[in-house]
């Protein structure tokens, strides 16, 4: 009976509003589908290049550029490397070490080929395999998706005006993100370090820099030697277990920097460069930041908080937190150091924790940030390409053209100078002026001596200085001078 009872209240279900029944159940959301990890960080990859591309297509030429290109030429036309200074009067009789040689080929070897978009392709290049390197290091410390593109967006707006500046600097800043990409493989496998002497000897011929490369190096292997209790009290990961092989990955390194047109001196000339006093005292970005622009404090703030939350986490990344800190430091005394510090502040922020899933608000804020920045992108303007920067003062050497004789002008117009073909008293290869010559110089533009005396003693014959400035002020008042053309950029003095 109970069975038949059963069977008569399934049959007899009435089915009379089944389907608002079924209305009223819980409606299964549809699976959102997400873009691949992968997408997301080559649209980060991509925007960066872009921006560095924008950046480097506004950027007028100063300063630098003018001598790397003319050392590069000089190299290529006598097919040799630099001996005698062939651009200055006051060291033509000393023996310039053109330690950034084969940047300055690169560059000489693309103006052949490219003409004056050389400069532009120079700074894209060099600036997208940066980051394209940055990205792979990233992944290789455990970073994903939009972490990889946001580390990368981020280098791209810290890097992007100074890889602008054409220089050997822009080789450093693809060697020193490779460099520690291979050191994070080698933590799994050790065959990775055998690639270490082969980037050291690209590294030393293209950038003074390949000390910090050593450096880091050194670092890998110091910490490999530590104790993994000590290690793990600290909180530390990514300790390596190959110390012979990085002591021998070393090794190999320091003998490859050997390798050089100048032997084993240019790994101490680079040394004595980097503690030269006399140059931190008159190149700017050898000086302390000052900190009033927006840029600065984000290029120090930036890494400064990503090292703070790292060691709050107590999950610290041995190398990178390491050089973090020292980079830190010693950006804070010497500025040209803060490139390296957003390139190790990457390696850091890789290895955060991951944080909770984004939700649909953050995806809206972090796509207009994206739109925001396309625009600000395609908003900077370019300049004709291998254009001089209205800073230099062009009209005054397209008039002693016709002039033969010395020149004395401004340090930040040297460069220019032999751009022009004209010797120089100084250029920005500061370190070959340092000591009397450059003291000599210092002495005349701050008036701390009689300008005529050296300049007699140099036997110059027109002096190009800018308007309104103390030299150019009493050289107006001096007897033995006149000027014989002006601008609003710069004088022209000549002995009378």
């Amino acid at each position: 009976m109970q069975a038949s009872a059963r069977v008569v209240e399934t049959v007899d279900v009435p089915t009379t509003g089944a389907a608002s029944v079924r209305a009223a159940s819980p409606a299964v959301a549809p699976t959102r589908r997400r873009l691949p990890q992968r997408a997301i960080e080559i649209v980060g990859i991509v925007i960066g290049i872009a921006l560095v591309a924008s950046v480097a297509r506004a950027h007028d030429l100063t300063n630098d550029e003018f001598w790397s290109m003319a050392a590069g030429q000089w190299m290529l036309a006598h097919h040799a490397f630099i001996g005698l200074d062939p651009f200055s009067y006051t060291e033509s009789h000393h023996r310039w070490v053109t330690d950034e040689w084969g940047s300055e080929i690169a560059l000489a070897t693309l103006f052949r080929t490219f003409g004056n978009a050389a400069y532009s392709l120079y700074a894209i290049v060099l600036g997208g395999l940066c980051l394209v390197a940055s990205a792979a290091y990233a992944r290789a410390l455990g970073a994903r998706g939009g972490r990889v593109a946001a580390i990368v967006i981020l280098l791209a707006i810290g890097i992007a005006g100074i890889v602008a500046g054409d220089r050997g600097l822009d080789f450093s800043l693809v060697w020193l993100p490779l460099q520690l990409l291979l050191l994070t493989k080698a933590r799994a496998n050790a065959r990775w370090l055998v690639l270490l002497p082969l980037l050291c000897l690209l590294w030393v011929n293209t950038h003074g820099s390949i000390l910090l490369g050593l450096f880091v190096l050194a670092v890998e292997l110091v910490w490999s030697l530590i104790p993994e209790r000590f290690v793990h009290t600290l909180g530390g990961i990514n300790q390596s277990p190959f110390t012979g092989s990085l002591a021998l990955a070393l090794l190999g390194s320091v003998a490859a920097a050997c390798v050089t047109p100048y032997g084993p001196g240019l790994l101490a000339y680079d040394a004595a460069v980097s503690r030269n006093g006399q140059i931190a005292q008159y190149i700017s970005e050898w000086n302390s930041p000052n900190f009033h622009s927006v840029m600065t404090l984000l290029v120090y703030c930036v890494p400064l908080a990503v090292l703070v939350v790292c060691v709050r986490t107590r999950r610290i990344p041995l190398l990178e937190v390491s050089l973090g800190l020292f980079l830190f430091v010693e950006a804070i005394q010497t500025q040209r150091l803060a490139v390296y510090l957003m390139v190790v502040a990457a390696g850091v922020a890789a290895t955060l924790p991951a944080g909770a899933p984004w939700g649909t608000t953050a995806r809206r804020w972090a796509g207009g940030g994206l739109v925001v920045l396309a625009i600000v992108i395609l908003a900077i303007r370019a300049v004709p390409a291998g254009q001089v920067a209205s800073s230099q003062p062009v009209a005054a050497f397209n008039y002693l053209s016709a002039h033969p004789g010395r020149i004395f002008t401004q340090y930040t117009w040297g460069d220019y100078s032999v751009a022009r073909h004209r010797g120089t008293f100084v250029d920005g290869r500061t370190d070959l002026f340092e000591g009397p010559v450059l003291t000599e110089f210092m002495a005349v533009t701050n008036l701390t001596t009689n300008p005529d005396a050296v300049l007699s003693a140099y036997k110059v014959s027109y002096v190009v200085w800018a308007p309104d400035t103390p030299l150019a002020l009493y050289l107006a008042h001096d007897a033995r001078w006149r000027v014989v053309d002006r601008t609003s950029v710069a004088l022209v003095f000549a002995r009378r």
